[in-house]
């Protein structure tokens, strides 16, 4: 098994790669963008008059026609008119240590309340995890993009010519 491994391992190693798409997430007067890959999900509202979101998977990416296959249904990047993204990183564990504070406070207040704690605020305590508990949650969800003049989206493949072979 180990050997079938290793040679599975070699064989990917060593063979060429001929190209890779990307699907990039710009942000305007910024070098810095977000890249999407093919296997990644994509959550996205079309343009129009419908309010409804999509949440699929990116299965293709066509830059010649500027376009997506998303769960092989084709998408041009044009009709794309909004996105949601995660958060920072750190802007994510912020939100989880809030949320976390918030639940426990609130479960520590109710202790306090049921063994009848006659010196504790129970209305502000009860409030600070309340407020601990939505700033986490809204800490914690994903932010909304309107595609348009400050963001954009766009694909670009990356080829790498054949090695040329020596005859």
């Amino acid at each position: 098994m180990m050997r079938l491994f290793l040679l599975f391992l070699l064989t990917w190693s060593v063979s060429p790669a001929f190209g890779q798409k990307m699907l990039l997430l710009e942000r305007a007067n910024r070098a810095r963008t977000t890249k999407m890959y093919i296997g990644d999900p994509l959550h996205y509202r079309i343009a129009g008059k419908e309010n409804y979101w999509y949440e699929r998977t990116i299965t293709d990416m066509l830059p010649e026609s500027n376009m997506l296959l998303l769960d092989n249904f084709p998408v041009r990047l044009g009709e794309i008119s909004q996105i949601k993204v995660r958060r920072k990183p750190i802007i994510r564990i912020t939100g989880g240590a809030l949320f976390a504070f918030g639940a426990t406070l609130s479960l520590a207040t109710t202790v306090a309340a049921l063994y009848r704690d006659k010196e504790t605020n129970y209305g502000a305590l009860y409030a600070t995890a309340a407020g601990s508990l939505g700033i986490g949650y809204l800490l914690n969800t994903k932010r909304t993009l309107k595609l348009g003049e400050k963001h954009r989206l766009r694909v670009i493949e990356i080829k790498f010519q054949p090695p040329p072979t020596g005859h």
